[in-house]
């Protein structure tokens, strides 16, 4: 099932964006908004696939929206004028609807997305890399090349075997998306099994010689980790 999202300000045009979700089999509508600043609080504490999504919004627009997000859903722009197209497909929008639209070219826009989500659910299967974007820049890292993350305010550092990137995630997101591939030692830090060298009640010593501080709260777990 993909979740959707309705971002439009015209109460019409979120209501026969309704009925197109509902009568879509594979949709479900987890919400509607009149605003992009909404959306923008509501996905910082929900998780959807799918943005139905126009342009000429109050206080911020759904292009500034796209630009505020680190990791955007897929995306369908609905949208009453054509000239904001192409620099709506420089964000990776699936498709660029225009108002008023026929339910059929909604159904062509939702079979684009379904391609995508399988695609992407596919990848997914496969934990060998990451995207991560470190300001206008995504970067494709493979997960065996990352050596150890650190807490960095509301960003953290990842540091790979030829690179040093600053990402806008927390520590937690880390923990949770390679909880295969790293460990927590800290509250600040988590560590690749592969980079370790050696380790004592304080600290733990990776290959180019770093060592990372291990705190209480972690320490007596950490040896079992590493059996895993």
């Amino acid at each position: 099932m993909i979740q959707c999202l309705i971002v439009d300000d015209e109460p019409i045009a979120r209501s026969i964006l309704e009925k197109y979700v509902n009568r879509t089999p594979g949709l479900q509508l987890v919400g509607q908004l009149d605003n992009a600043l909404s959306a923008l609080e509501f996905l910082s504490n929900h998780s959807v696939d799918l943005i139905l999504l126009d342009i000429n919004m109050p206080e911020l627009s759904g292009i500034e929206l796209l630009k505020s997000l680190y990791r955007s859903p897929m995306v369908i722009i609905t949208s009453a004028y054509a000239q904001y197209g192409a620099e709506s497909y420089e964000y990776n929008v699936v498709d660029y609807l225009l108002k008023p639209i026929p339910f059929a070219r909604f159904l062509k826009a939702i079979q684009k997305v379904s391609e995508v989500h399988a695609r992407r659910s596919k990848e997914s299967e496969d934990p060998e890399y990451v995207f991560l974007r470190e300001d206008q820049t995504t970067h494709k890292i493979f997960k065996k090349d990352i050596r150890y993350v650190q807490a960095f305010g509301n960003y953290v550092k990842v540091f790979t075997t030829s690179d040093m990137l600053v990402v806008r995630k927390t520590l937690r997101d880390f923990a949770t998306e390679l909880s295969g591939s790293l460990i927590q030692i800290h509250k600040s830090y988590l560590v690749s099994r592969s980079y370790i060298q050696f380790m004592d009640r304080e600290t733990i010593t990776l290959d180019q010689q770093e060592a990372l501080p291990i705190s209480k709260t972690y320490r007596e777990n950490i040896p079992k980790l590493l059996t895993h």
